[in-house]
């Protein structure tokens, strides 16, 4: 099974949220938005866990009720099929809740767990309600049910026979029930794999049972040593030692020189104390394990041998993942299957080169192609993203006007496609060749240009408004982004739309001199035709369209400038630069023009 659906409430700063969870899922977002909550009320429910205070909003009581619900679906078979699973489940649905009260500083934090689903009631609450009712009386009878133990432990079978003979006595109904996690709901809900920004990986090594090394080792690593024969011959050497040592050896050896230094030190306790009394060592029986786990620890080998100490972050927070995924599989067996596993990961990006963000992302992402695993993790950087073939994977979470948290989310058919215009393959190829992109998604505000040239200008975007006197302000706030080509705006567009950033849209016209009528009979997708749907998506508002071509604006056609064909954004940047330092003199309308085009793209 796989989480389908979480619903948040009044847990740390999220007052209400509601959130589609896919196979694979990134939340993004600014800092202190509410990411990383997310991921902990997850784990809070699914790994059997009380919420605390630091988990109540503002860390004060209230009398709003503290919830968190996983809808789970996508069941396997034999999950359907396992008695202790199929009776929780709604329209082959699981819905659980952990759900907490605090009304008060005087009384503790109070929570418990239930599932929606459909209950039997039976006509009695106790064993003397039972001996009241004559169908009840009889099916103990049968059961040879006399006490209130035995009531409480058979309770299941009392009601199966009750359920049987007298099905009329027996009502249904369907609401949250309440359901103690340590039995069929541990049974249920999947196995969670918590991997936090921050951890010492001496904590994850320590020798204490609840340790992810500590796991590996005995459930995994420990056995396979055992069964080797070196191991089985050294534990009959250490059998055999402690024996010599307590003069119990079978062949009636003992360890030379032993007897005379025991000798000694029990003629001295008999001349001081007048004792006539012998001296001799005795051992206990030694637990070879414990010994073994507090010996045992990683290396690292990689040219040379070194403990995880000297090891960099990124190699560290690895080797914990690396534990934990292989751990996932041994804790998630119960009887009549595997759990599936759920993987909470906070910024896997952290202390990795971008190429190797690339390489996690790809695997974690192949995982979850099994029915056995999903990853929800939350990540500052763009290579962790898969918008253009999953874009529903990606949430956005951001505070708005009144500073409550929203989360903004991608639909799955998002993107349109028919002939040639295919806006998924425009965007998964522009994203291979400019993987910035995806930085429009942790922008404030975007500058959505068509390619490099207006990139390069406007990376002096502030000089130059500052030299036209023109406010600064959103300059700082504004990322610029290439499309990379003009068919790429509109999807961009319509993530921006969706995701609520504010942006703007500068693109060349295109017409390149043609008649209207000319025009009309190029290819579906010429770039003169892309102004339509661009401004379509857009709205006219947000889109200036430059004639003809955004070199036009720092080269006069009609002063007889002409701009390189070659090398077009270095040249447009070493015009402005060297505008800028007064090397440079532009035309008085390619001032204006530029200016114009400033104004549009940075200023209130």
């Amino acid at each position: 099974m796989k989480i389908k659906k979480l619903t948040i409430k009044n847990f740390r700063g999220i007052s209400h949220a509601e959130i589609d969870i896919e196979s694979f899922t990134t939340f993004i977002g600014p800092n202190n938005v509410g990411k990383s909550t997310i991921l902990h009320a997850l784990h809070i429910l699914l790994d059997n866990k009380k919420p605390t205070l630091d988990d109540w909003p503002n860390k004060t009581p209230s009398s709003d009720v503290m919830e968190i619900i996983c809808q789970f679906d996508a069941l396997e078979d034999w999950e359907k099929n396992k008695s202790a699973i199929s009776g929780l489940l709604h329209e082959d649905k699981l819905y659980v809740k952990v759900s907490a009260t605090w009304a008060s500083e005087s009384e503790s934090i109070s929570s418990e767990y239930s599932v929606f689903c459909t209950k039997d009631d039976f006509p009695w609450t106790g064993i003397s309600d039972a001996r009241k009712l004559d169908e009840a009386k009889e099916c103990l009878e049968i059961l040879g049910i006399t006490k209130a133990d035995e009531f409480r432990a058979r309770s299941s079978e009392l009601e199966q026979l009750f359920k049987q003979k007298h099905p009329e006595k027996v009502t249904t109904s369907t609401d949250w029930q309440v359901k103690k996690f340590a039995n069929s709901l541990q049974q249920a809900v999947p196995h969670v794999m918590y991997v936090p920004a921050c951890f010492k990986i001496e904590d994850d090594m320590k020798a204490t049972a609840s340790t992810p090394f500590s796991f590996l080792f005995t459930n995994k690593l420990f056995p396979i040593v055992k069964n080797d024969f070196s191991y089985r011959e050294y534990i009959s050497k250490a059998s055999y030692l402690q024996k010599k040592l307590k003069g119990q050896a079978d062949d009636g050896t003992i360890i030379e020189g032993l007897g005379e230094a025991l000798e000694q030190v029990s003629s001295t306790l008999n001349q001081v104390l007048d004792f006539d009394s012998k001296v001799r060592l005795a051992i206990g029986e030694v637990d070879i394990e414990p010994l073994f786990m507090k010996a045992a620890t990683f290396l690292i080998d990689e040219e040379f041998e070194s403990s995880l100490q000297y090891q960099g972050s990124g190699v560290q927070r690895a080797l914990a993942f690396a534990m934990l995924e292989s751990n996932a599989g041994h804790a998630a067996v119960v009887e009549g299957g595997e759990r599936s596993v759920v993987v909470l990961y906070e910024e896997p990006e952290l202390y990795i080169h971008p190429h190797l963000m690339r390489r996690l992302k790809s695997a974690l992402v192949k995982k979850t192609d099994s029915p056995k695993w999903q990853v929800i993790c939350s990540t500052h950087s763009p290579f962790l993203i898969s918008l253009a073939d999953k874009p529903e994977s990606l949430k956005l979470i951001r505070k708005n006007q009144d500073n409550k948290r929203v989360i903004h989310q991608l639909p799955a058919g998002i993107f349109e496609k028919g002939g040639d215009y295919d806006e998924r393959s425009l965007l998964r190829a522009t994203l291979d060749f400019h993987p910035t992109v995806c930085e429009s998604l942790f922008a404030k505000r975007v500058v959505l240009v068509e390619g490099d040239t207006e990139v390069a200008v406007f990376s002096m975007a502030e000089d130059l408004l500052q030299k036209f006197g023109l406010d600064t302000t959103l300059a700082k706030d504004t990322t610029v982004i290439s499309a990379g080509g003009k068919w790429t705006i509109p999807a961009i567009c319509k993530v921006l739309n969706t995701l609520g950033i504010d942006y703007r849209v500068i693109h060349d016209e295109d017409r390149h001199g043609h008649t209207d009528e000319v025009l009309a009979e190029k290819a579906p997708i010429h770039p003169f035709k892309a102004n339509a749907k661009i401004s379509s998506v857009a709205t006219a508002q947000r889109v200036y369209v430059v004639s003809d071509t955004f070199e036009h604006v720092l080269w006069e056609t009609a002063a007889e400038e002409v701009a390189s064909s070659k090398d077009k954004p270095y040249n447009s940047w070493r015009r402005v630069k060297r505008y800028l330092s007064g090397e440079q003199v532009l035309t008085q309308n390619s001032e204006a023009r530029l200016k114009e085009v400033l104004q549009f793209a940075f200023c209130p």
